[in-house]
């Protein structure tokens, strides 16, 4: 996954980016030992990972996908649980789905303070060697970011064909 910070032409509204960024600074530093730092560049990563997914709904259909590293997702478990999960155990995929349905009552509600009316799913987990499709194109914004427990990556990918109207604008 690569990192996306300049978004001219993209599918996904600006007001959404800022709205899941804003989640990210807000929740993540409660999952992590410090605020992750957004990364520039493509940071790739070969072997298994673990996803958590959600997907909105309102005035734009979209989907978050939030990925962690075999390595990453172990530190995170423990950090958020107090005590060991190996990576493969149901209870990763529970803590996964947990974490990620925080993140994403966050962003509504960081939506809701832009004017933008939105719903979110129940989360779903994914894990293994993970392929995103589709990877790159205009409904697609990647963010990377890096952390002490290591790095992970966020995914926003927004329906074709779909606008959102923000207020004021």
């Amino acid at each position: 996954m690569s990192n996306t910070s300049a978004n001219a032409g993209s599918a996904v509204p600006s007001a959404i980016i800022d709205a899941v960024k804003a989640s990210i600074d807000r929740t993540q530093s409660a999952f992590f030992s410090e605020t992750p730092t957004l990364v520039a560049g493509e940071q790739p990563h070969d072997g298994p990972c673990i996803a958590g997914i959600v997907s909105f709904l309102g005035e734009m259909p979209w989907s978050l996908t939030w990925v962690l590293s075999n390595e990453t997702a172990p530190t995170v478990a423990k950090k958020f649980a107090g005590f060991d999960i190996p990576f493969e155990s149901a209870d990763m995929g529970d803590m996964v789905g947990e974490l990620v349905n925080v993140i994403a009552g966050e962003i509504v509600a960081q939506l809701e303070q832009r004017k933008i009316k939105s719903q979110m799913s129940l989360p779903t987990v994914a894990r293994g060697p993970l392929e995103l499709l589709p990877v790159d194109g205009p409904s697609v914004i990647k963010l990377e970011y890096t952390s002490k427990e290591g790095p992970f990556w966020f995914r926003m990918a927004s329906a074709k064909g779909h606008a959102v109207r923000i207020p004021g604008r």
